[in-house]
Order: C-alpha cells, then sequence, then structure tokens
C-alpha cells in the first residue's frame, strides 16, 4: 500500500510540474531538487511538521544555529529567501544564516501564527534584532528593528525540503536608515 502511495505522490508531482499544474504548493514540489524521485520515508504528521517548524525559529535562527540545520532541513533543502537569490543544502544557507546573525546578533522572532496543511507550514511571525554588523554592504548603524514576517514550508521525511520567506525588508531597510522613510499616508478629505 505505502508503495502504491508513493508512486501516487510521485506521478502528481510529475504532473504538477507540467504547464498549468497546479498551484504554489504543486509548483514547489516540482521545483525542489531530486523532489520527483520517490524516496520511502515515514509520512510526517501535521503536529510532527509543526514541532519542526517551531524548532526551526527556535533552534537555528540563533546564535550557533547552524549546528541545528543538519537535523531540521533536508541535505538538499531549496530556500527562497525573501531577499537575495535561492540556496540548496546546508553550508550555503548556514552561511548566509550567519552572514545575518553576525549583522543581527540579538535577531528574535515571536512565531505569532502557524497553519499546517498536508505538507505545507504556514508561520506568521515578528522579529526584533539591533543592526550591529555590515548587512548587504550597509555599515552597522546600531538600529533597534522590527519587522513581519511570512515563511512557507514544505515537509517531507521529517525534514524541511523546501522553504520561501518574506519579510518587510524595505521596514528593516528604513529602520537602519538604508531607505528613506515610507511617506505618511494621506487622509482622505470629505
Amino acid at each position: 500500500m505505502r508503495w502504491v502511495l508513493l508512486a501516487v505522490m510521485a506521478a502528481f508531482v510529475v504532473v504538477a510540474g507540467a504547464p498549468g499544474g497546479g498551484g504554489v504548493a504543486a509548483r514547489g514540489q516540482a521545483a525542489t531538487p531530486a523532489a520527483a524521485v520517490a524516496t520511502p520515508c515515514p509520512a510526517t504528521t501535521p503536529a510532527e511538521a509543526r514541532a519542526l517548524v517551531e524548532r526551526y525559529w527556535a533552534e537555528v535562527w540563533t546564535a550557533g544555529g547552524e549546528a541545528a540545520v543538519p537535523a531540521l532541513l533536508a541535505a538538499d533543502e531549496l530556500h527562497h529567501w525573501g531577499v537575495g537569490g535561492d540556496t540548496v543544502g546546508h553550508e550555503p544557507f548556514a552561511e548566509r544564516l550567519r552572514t545575518f546573525l553576525t549583522a543581527f546578533p540579538d535577531f528574535a522572532v515571536r512565531v505569532d501564527q502557524v497553519v499546517t496543511e498536508r505538507d505545507l507550514i504556514v508561520s506568521r511571525y515578528m522579529a526584533t534584532a539591533t543592526h550591529r554588523g555590515v548587512w548587504q554592504g550597509i555599515e552597522p548603524t546600531g538600529a533597534a528593528v522590527e519587522y513581519s514576517g511570512i515563511n512557507l514550508f514544505r515537509i517531507a521525511c521529517g525534514r524541511i525540503a523546501e522553504s520561501w520567506g518574506e519579510a518587510d525588508h524595505a521596514g528593516l531597510l528604513r529602520q537602519i536608515g538604508a531607505l528613506p522613510a515610507a511617506p505618511a499616508a494621506a487622509t482622505p478629505t470629505p
């Protein structure tokens, strides 16, 4: 029965990757390296997937967090960062993580909402940090920042196989003085 289910899932990935074949989840599964190769592994329950994402935020996004990467991310994890190019694999992810945490060493995340649907987990969060190192060519300002973000994770075989990150990077850049302040919203007149 398990092999039949895996064959059906593999067929879904192949069909979903075809033109006109599916939404974000389907495109994401087709885009992940080696996603079309069915690998037998135990299914991850929604509770296990949620716990995995909670561990990701608590254990990875902190000083020394790269040590937790192999336990939580698939070896060929495809990470679509909200800024900069995509990374594939543990070391490119860990390098990007170290760069960010060097610039914002007191980075902290408060996860406000987690939604689970099949192999997809969405987390909405609020981040705080202090700009203490060079980030994207911007010298440290000492500015305290606060911004929101949303990550979508695809879970496979008990690991994060793919992630899409979107955060208010424009707001972060404004807070460290790299962008001008946002114009005030106009108040409609009656």
